[in-house]
């Protein structure tokens, strides 16, 4: 990712997590997004139980996090590598440089692909309570 390199600097910084790394966890306060270089990252998050609900495994040229960053709110999910992992962290003011270096890669795409994810989130936790609400009924 050529482009990410030339605007690598202050507001976008290159990091690398080996395999079973935590980059970031559900509720955590954070405005960064990631853009991911090399490497799988999952991202998951937990049900009522505190069971492990898979939500993507991404690849590189894929971003990730962007959620928090939009909207201010807590991580909607958690993040792992699952392999080992170079990444590139985007801050607020890199995003902006992003958005102004890079117009085809716009605000507007990141903006439905989080209120995407999020709703997907909702509805994955609300699905499996469901199902566990049906399993504790069976006889």
């Amino acid at each position: 990712m050529i482009i990410f390199m030339i605007l690598e600097g202050r507001h976008i910084k290159l990091e690398e997590y080996q395999q079973g790394s935590y980059i970031f966890f559900e509720d955590d306060l954070d405005a960064h997004f990631y853009i991911i270089d090399e490497g799988t990252v999952q991202i998951y998050t937990k049900d009522n139980k505190g069971h492990r609900l898979e939500l993507a495994d991404l690849g590189p040229g894929e971003a990730f996090g962007e959620i928090a960053l939009l909207d201010k709110s807590p991580r909607s999910a958690s993040a792992q590598a699952i392999t080992y992992v170079k990444l590139y962290k985007v801050s607020e003011a890199g995003y902006h440089q992003l958005i102004q270096e890079l117009p085809v890669w716009a605000q507007s795409l990141l903006k439905s692909f989080a209120n995407r994810v999020r709703k997907m989130n909702q509805i994955l936790k609300k699905q499996n309570e469901l199902l566990d609400s049906l399993k504790s009924h069976e006889v």
